[in-house]
């Protein structure tokens, strides 16, 4: 049985947050970062720190969702400026999957300096913006 092709066509979408230190104070509180679709499909990102953070010891973020709050990165550290990718899964997001968190894990005095962007790409499937043939 041969393929059957799919002439629906869409365009990779692109999200982006910026937050700072003072977005994500607690340690291993879950913030909500950025609404996902259901259906979607994360294929690319980033969590890049452009400020470092200055806590004392360590300063950690996880990014996932409410069911793996690890799925995407895993304790990126937020004391050295630098791009991170994330981890991509293939994950098939759900209504119960339809927020990017990040958790952050401070060891030490709070921070008082330090910024980030997560941006994510992704498709959703069975959507169709336009055909191909």
């Amino acid at each position: 049985m041969p393929i059957t092709k799919n002439s629906g066509r869409q365009e990779v979408i692109q999200a982006s947050v910026d937050f700072t230190f003072a977005d994500i104070p607690t340690t291993a509180t879950a913030y909500a970062a950025m609404d996902i679709p259901q259906n979607a499909v994360i294929i690319g990102g980033a969590l890049t720190v452009t400020t470092a953070f200055n806590t004392a010891t360590t300063a950690t973020l996880n990014v996932g969702d409410v069911t793996l709050g690890t799925r995407y990165a895993t304790a990126v550290d937020l004391k050295i400026a630098a791009r991170t990718a994330l981890t991509l899964t293939g994950f098939v997001h759900t209504n119960t999957e339809k927020v990017l968190n990040v958790t952050p894990a401070y060891v030490g005095a709070a921070a008082t300096a330090g910024a980030a962007t997560l941006s994510v790409q992704y498709y959703v499937k069975g959507r169709a913006s336009f055909s191909q043939g």
